[in-house]
């Protein structure tokens, strides 16, 4: 059959414009690094979100299997990767992708196919043509459909392809130019590429060359070594197929949520008219990873997941804590001042936690500790744990004037909300006395 006749059918099956679209994420939000008792961060959704027109027929991936038909429906887009999409209808048109088999699972990762089918009682390798330009510009999410191509090359993209089984945006999009996502499993059909992906159902075994990372099926796999063509994910059908209007959506209007936080103390969100608005607590609690979802009118979503490290300065504690007036006067307000006359520092009081005020004891205690006759002082403090621009140090002295810095070994933390309590103690126990000891906080 004449391959440039087929696609030329196919291409008029398939028109240029689609009627229904499907969201994407464009732009993954990179991690954020934000300030405590600092005003709110936003951020415009539409900016990271969008939609695609896709094809009106979806490329039907039928695999046959004792317990029934389990089927991955593949909805292209119409516009977005056009080299790519004619590159994948031809290969469907052709009929290569037919027995073609799942030769590779990596579990939360990836399931790949397209590579190899089987013919008769041997392993092919699927028939490849040249390979096309990459056209990168959708993210990596969970059920996007890529090209697979070879390392250091982003224009080898042949045959084969791979559905992200979890949100790849971070590992795949900045490698290799990329790998350009051409199509989205359907939603009524992501838990059979799911299944596929899962070692619970579908075991991945090492059967070597290029199959160190092959499934197979559980429910037909004898154990013993010997892999038969009957326990693969064998595609015996790869055809078009209508596009469910359940699996679409009819408008590129999204809508968005907040589907994750995983420490809300560390960051309240909220979203109004497509704007995620962050806001950092007045200390920091440490990072939240923040997952933001848009939802299309058919009820299909696309996720973007990022960090959010909130971390402590002194010059914001300080605009809190003191007056225009007192600003302008470090005498008042600057790190080594004591304007409470209490004996601890503007900056003690940051790095312990605490406002602004006299403060009724030194937070820092102390407790004299004799082990195997050697006897250290042992400090134990607050401290902020997400903070920047602060180091502590221990010094020693015998006439409390002249000061050196001693190397000392943290005997504790516990980990707290937003204060860590550390104990430390000098590396070496006191060898003369008197010997004062103290620790010593400095601003860089």
């Amino acid at each position: 059959m004449n391959r440039g006749i087929v696609l030329l059918l196919l291409s008029s099956a398939l028109p240029a414009a689609a009627a229904k679209v499907l969201p994407l994420l464009t732009t993954p939000t990179p991690d954020q690094k934000l300030y405590s008792a600092t005003a709110a961060t936003t951020l415009t959704l539409s900016q990271r979100f969008g939609t695609e027109a896709v094809d009106d027929q979806a490329v039907r991936f039928t695999a046959q299997f004792p317990s029934g038909t389990k089927t991955i429906d593949m909805a292209m887009f119409t516009n977005r990767t056009p080299v790519t999409r004619a590159n994948f209808l031809k290969y469907v048109a052709d009929g290569d992708f037919v027995n073609s088999f799942i030769h590779r699972s990596v579990p939360g990762f990836v399931i790949q196919g397209g590579g190899y089918k089987i013919s008769g009682s041997n392993i092919l390798a699927v028939p490849t043509d040249p390979p096309i330009v990459n056209e990168f510009g959708v993210s990596n999410t969970y059920g996007t459909v890529s090209m697979a191509k070879v390392g250091g090359n982003p224009n080898s993209a042949t045959s084969q392809w791979f559905i992200s089984l979890g949100d790849n945006s971070a590992i795949l999009d900045p490698q290799n130019g990329g790998f350009t996502v051409f199509a989205r499993v359907t939603k009524s059909t992501l838990p059979n590429a799911a299944l596929f992906g899962d070692p619970a159902s579908f075991p991945v075994l090492n059967a070597g060359g290029a199959f160190t990372e092959l499934p197979v099926n559980k429910a037909t796999y004898s154990g013993n070594g010997t892999i038969l063509f009957s326990d693969l994910i064998l595609f015996q059908q790869v055809g078009l197929t209508p596009l469910s209007a359940a699996d679409a959506g009819d408008s590129t209007t999204l809508t968005y949520s907040i589907a994750a936080n995983s420490n809300p103390a560390a960051a309240s969100v909220s979203i109004q008219n497509g704007v995620l608005t962050i806001t950092p607590p007045p200390i920091a609690a440490g990072p939240t990873t923040l997952t933001v979802r848009a939802t299309d009118s058919a009820g299909n979503n696309v996720d973007d997941t990022f960090v959010v490290n909130v971390v402590d300065l002194f010059a914001n504690w300080r605009a809190q804590q003191f007056t225009p007036a007192e600003l302008a006067d470090d005498s008042v307000s600057g790190p080594e001042a004591d304007p409470d006359k209490d004996g601890i520092s503007n900056l003690e009081l940051f790095v312990h936690g605490l406002p602004r005020g006299p403060v009724a004891s030194n937070p820092v205690t102390v407790a004299d500790v004799t082990v195997s006759g050697a006897r250290r002082p042992n400090f134990t403090f607050p401290i902020r744990h997400s903070m920047e621009g602060v180091t502590y140090t221990m010094e020693k002295s015998t006439d409390l004037r002249d000061w050196t810095s001693v190397p000392f070994t943290t005997v504790s933390k516990i980990t707290g909300a937003s204060l860590d309590t550390l104990t430390i103690q000098p590396a070496d126990p006191v060898a003369a006395f008197p010997t004062f000891y103290r620790v010593r906080f400095t601003l860089q």
